[in-house]
């Protein structure tokens, strides 16, 4: 569980930095300090001034603080908070919660949002804390967008169908990347929307093209089964007229 948990805080925190630019790993992030930070973060929330418990006035319902809500249904307790920052601590806020929760409910379910954007799940079923499972769950749309930060492009726009996943972004490096990343991007894509069954990006700047790839492509050729120029005669490229 350490690992995966890792590498899930690691990937939610690098969609953060995207959209605040402000956040900075530490160099001592480790699995051992996540779920450490997890187990003793309930100490430091229950020394945080402000943080009361009253009725939100809907049955079954409590606000914690400004923006915990506590729902009570069916033998579930399910929190929802929004947090600003997104880092190895979130984990832990989660956990505290769920902690919290669970002198009176068995089955928990923590989300995070950061803003109106779903983030993080945790899952505790029958009180076993030890197996408590954390889920990203961040729209397909968002987890592309935040995905793609990585690389060095401004994303504007991302469509994800039953069929397509279609992203409208700014190529900013050279054009001696261009395809080493288009590859990278299209699969980074795919994993965010597995089920698609064609990938397209369109490019926008002094000219704005198309370039897409049936998932069915891309996979053979992740695998091998295309060599690159294969996998080049399997793109479609589109040069579309500016609005």
């Amino acid at each position: 569980m350490k690992g995966k948990a890792l590498l899930l805080i690691l990937l939610i925190i690098c969609g953060y930095v995207y959209f605040s630019g402000s956040f900075q790993i530490p160099d001592d992030l480790s699995p051992e300090r996540v779920i450490e930070s997890a187990k003793n973060v309930t100490d430091d929330l229950r020394e945080t001034s402000g943080v009361t418990e009253t009725s939100s006035g809907t049955e079954g319902s409590t606000t914690i603080a400004e923006n915990v809500t506590v729902l009570n249904s069916n033998n579930w307790t399910v929190i929802r908070f929004k947090t600003e920052v997104v880092d190895e601590s979130l984990m832990g806020v989660a956990y505290a919660l769920a902690k919290k929760a669970g002198n009176g409910s068995e089955n928990i379910r923590v989300e995070a949002y950061f803003g109106d954007e779903p983030i993080l799940a945790l899952t505790v079923e029958n009180g076993d804390f030890n197996n408590a499972t954390f889920e990203d769950i961040r729209r397909p749309e968002f987890r592309i967008e935040t995905d793609l930060g990585l690389f060095d492009v401004l994303v504007y726009n991302v469509t994800v169908t039953n069929d397509t996943a279609s992203v409208s972004l700014e190529y900013l490096a050279g054009e001696d990347s261009f395809w080493r990343d288009y590859a990278r991007m299209s699969l980074a894509i795919l994993e965010d929307a597995p089920w698609v069954e064609r990938v397209e990006i369109l490019y926008l700047g002094e000219r704005n093209v198309s370039v897409s790839v049936s998932s069915n492509a891309l996979l053979k050729a992740l695998s091998g089964e295309l060599s690159p120029e294969e996998f080049g005669d399997a793109l479609k490229i589109v040069e579309l007229e500016k609005e």
